[in-house]
């Protein structure tokens, strides 16, 4: 028996890949669109995406087409920063911090091979489970779990050499 896919959990899949692209580097108006197309094309192909897997289907093919548009207009895709408002409970300085530690990290993110970077957004930005990344990259959780080893140490090695870098100049 399959599945119904209800308005509010679509909305919810939509708002995900909305934010997800942004963090890949897309412009508003460009996420918006992306999202709609790539919900019409579900829509289109619906008898033909397994229940189980929308949410991976949908990303996947927004992933395609935000990457057709950055081949389009010869840009490459890159992160922006996520511009989310503080409570007005945290310190000033302590907002600061952690605006610098974001740049900082998407800086170094920028510098990683977009599979690992990607890899990394779908673990600890969206906080997917390795069996959904592994439905969203068709491949096994036992890969998933290498691969994402793998960029884990090629951030370190980046985080590192950044580090003694910075130390190198002071």
């Amino acid at each position: 028996m399959k599945k119904k896919l209800s308005n509010d959990v679509l909305k919810k899949v939509m708002n995900e890949l909305y934010y997800y692209l942004m963090r890949q580097g897309a412009d508003s108006e460009t996420a918006k669109d992306i999202v709609q197309d790539s919900v019409y094309k579900m829509m289109i192909h619906i008898d033909a995406v397994d229940p189980d897997k929308y949410r991976a289907w949908l990303f996947k093919v927004a992933t395609n087409l935000y990457y057709d548009y950055c081949r389009r207009k010869n840009k490459a895709p890159s992160l922006m920063l996520d511009e989310t408002l503080a409570s007005n409970t945290e310190l000033i300085e302590d907002i600061i911090i952690t605006k610098e530690n974001q740049q900082h990290i998407r800086k170094m993110l920028d510098l990683m091979p977009t599979a690992y970077k990607q890899l990394l957004l779908l673990k600890y930005e969206l906080e997917w489970s390795y069996q959904q990344i592994a439905d969203y990259l068709e491949m096994k959780p036992n890969n998933v779990k290498t691969y994402l080893a793998r960029a884990r140490k090629k951030f370190r090695e980046i985080y590192q050499e950044e580090y003694n870098g910075k130390n190198k100049r002071k």
